[in-house]
């Protein structure tokens, strides 16, 4: 290169920089790392979290909560609460979570965004590190738990860290359950059970809308949350890059 153009490397190393910065932000609207003590910090939205009840503290860059023999009725349960929901209206969502789970009963919720307890018109995005069937479960429903879209893999409350990507893809019907960079099962269809049915009154980490279930012993590294669907690819390069650094890239699931 002679020197005309040399001249111009140090713009193009910038112009770089922000084309992957860029991509490495794409369709992320919230993210959560729990770095200062005391605040749930939303550093890319603008929907800060508020620490709950007695046992709810960050501590080493986590959120820790303390819940043992505590169900989500109970004043004593500690987590975590946004002012507004952190989920898209409608179309498609992506929730990854880094976390480490205890276990403390049936049904703890690592999040839960959906509407108060009234019966058969509750509509709900969960995820669970066991249900009462020893299993972990995602789920989504447009009316009530019946008729919810879902997915069992293996519990996940064994003590140990895991990351979960919960993508609900609208344009292709189908959700996605990403654990620790591959995917257990097959995409389930959606069905009824679209984004845009679900009205979130409650907006929860670690308890839930149900009150008799389990409040959530454990903590959470971080929380993202990206208005499109992302794909195993993009959820393995989240895995391998951890819950401190976003992966280069980021892309819409292919269709």
């Amino acid at each position: 290169m002679n020197k005309g153009n040399s001249r111009w490397l140090p713009v193009l190393c910038v112009i770089a920089i922000c084309i992957l910065t860029a991509a490495a932000d794409a369709g992320l609207i919230h993210r959560y790392s729990f770095s200062e003590a005391g605040a749930v910090k939303d550093s890319v939205g603008n929907v800060d979290g508020k620490l709950v009840g007695p046992a709810a503290t960050i501590a080493d860059g986590k959120l820790v909560l303390k819940n043992d023999d505590i169900t989500s009725s109970d004043d004593k349960i500690s987590y975590v609460e946004f002012a507004s929901p952190i989920i898209p209206k409608s179309g498609s969502v992506s929730i990854v979570v880094w976390f480490t789970a205890k276990d403390t009963g049936a049904y703890s919720r690592i999040f839960n965004f959906g509407d108060k307890e009234s019966g058969s018109g509750k509509a709900f995005v969960y995820f669970v590190p066991r249900n009462a069937d020893d299993l972990s479960r995602a789920a989504i429903t447009a009316t009530d738990a019946a008729s919810k879209t879902s997915q069992d893999n293996d519990r996940l409350d064994d003590g140990k860290p895991h990351m979960v990507a919960f993508v609900i893809d609208g344009k292709a019907g189908k959700m996605h359950v990403f654990i620790d960079s591959k995917e257990p099962k097959p995409a389930e269809d959606l069905g009824d059970n679209t984004l845009d049915k679900v009205k979130p009154t409650d907006n929860f980490l670690g308890r839930s809308s149900f009150e008799g279930d389990a409040g959530l012993t454990g903590s959470i590294d971080e929380l993202r949350v990206y208005d499109d669907a992302l794909t195993l690819d993009d959820a393995a390069a989240a895995f391998k890059a951890g819950p401190d650094a976003l992966p280069p890239t980021t892309q819409p699931i292919a269709k």
